[in-house]
């Protein structure tokens, strides 16, 4: 997914929030540096969720990576 293509966009901070995220479904669409009110530095993860987000049977499954 782009951005461009994304309904819905968040902006989360930490490891733990983005897998979170991920697994309900949203897509990684960028990690960027951030900084919260004090200063100090982080990375902020940015997800996007598409309007119909595609289910697990839509997914065309693969044999691998050079099949």
């Amino acid at each position: 997914m782009q951005m461009s293509e994304a309904a819905e966009v968040v902006q989360v901070a930490g490891a733990t929030s983005a897998n979170k995220k991920l697994a309900e479904g949203w897509t990684l669409l960028a990690v960027v540096p951030n900084a919260n009110n004090s200063g100090l530095a982080h990375v902020a993860y940015v997800l996007g969720k598409s309007e119909r987000s595609p289910e697990k049977e839509d997914v065309p499954a693969t044999k691998g990576f050079f099949t």
